[in-house]
């Protein structure tokens, strides 16, 4: 969430996202997502808040995110497995219509294309490469389409993966570190946070960040994790202080984005 905006403002007008069947480390794979694409944003339980002015900037990350995930959409109802709420939805009989050919679209473009506009709940059909909207929602749509255009939706395909994408750890490595932080900021000698620390400092490469990540906090996280365990182990006893002034600031710098 940015300082600029204000969730409990009464007079914002505000989307939700109801990510309830999502786990948590698709859910801080999304945050890390939205706080990179600098999209304003929340979360009331396990509601997704953004405002409304960032609504098809939002949707076409939460799009980015299923990709890589591997969300699968239903082929009868395009329906996400794990969203019920997302079914297409017909176009009104009689209603002003546009229609963008998209024939020179890849097929997982075309699909990114699809997936969001379910999500969003906007009204579309395809006529064979021509896809039909209510004329009402071309700002959206004409949004949706520039960013798929410009390569933005396209970081989750698989022909783009290159050798080098295979190799890298996966976004839930951050949120590894994260849960050690919190858990040995609170109790310098728990168990389960210092396993969790190890377990990830094991496959960490400095000079590697797991996807998505940025390469200034990955290795600063990698240094902090390096300082913490030598906190834990170096000495015949753990510094409990240090490792709770270690922990702490390794929770901080990773909490905006988990």
């Amino acid at each position: 969430m940015t300082d600029e905006w204000n969730p409990n403002d009464p007079d914002a007008t505000r989307v939700l996202y109801d990510l309830s069947m999502w786990s948590f480390d698709q859910q801080a794979e999304l945050s890390a997502e939205l706080a990179e694409a600098e999209i304003p944003h929340t979360w009331d339980g396990a509601e997704l808040v953004v405002p409304e002015t960032h609504e098809a900037a939002a949707d076409a990350t939460i799009t980015v995110v299923e990709e890589r995930l591997g969300i699968v959409y239903n082929a009868d109802a395009a329906q996400p497995h794990d969203d019920p709420a997302a079914v297409a939805i017909d176009l009104t009989p009689g209603a002003p219509t546009t229609e963008y050919d998209l024939a020179e679209w890849r097929p997982a473009d075309r699909e990114a294309a699809t997936r969001a506009l379910t999500r969003q709940h906007h009204a579309f059909r395809w006529e064979d490469d021509l896809l039909v909207v209510h004329t009402a929602d071309e700002h959206v749509v004409e949004s949706l389409l520039d960013m798929i255009e410009n390569g933005e939706l396209a970081a989750g395909d698989d022909e783009l993966a290159t050798d080098d994408d295979d190799e890298q750890l996966p976004f839930e490595t951050l949120t590894t570190f994260f849960l050690a932080g919190d858990r040995l900021r609170r109790n310098p000698l728990d168990a389960d946070g210092l396993d969790q620390l190890l377990q990830a400092i094991d496959v960490a490469d400095p000079a590697r960040p797991p996807y998505g990540v940025d390469q200034r906090l990955w290795a600063r996280t990698c240094e902090l994790a390096d300082e913490l365990a030598g906190a834990l182990a170096d000495g015949e006893q753990p510094d409990e202080e240090a490792t709770i002034e270690i922990a702490s600031e390794l929770h901080d710098v990773l909490r905006p984005f988990i």
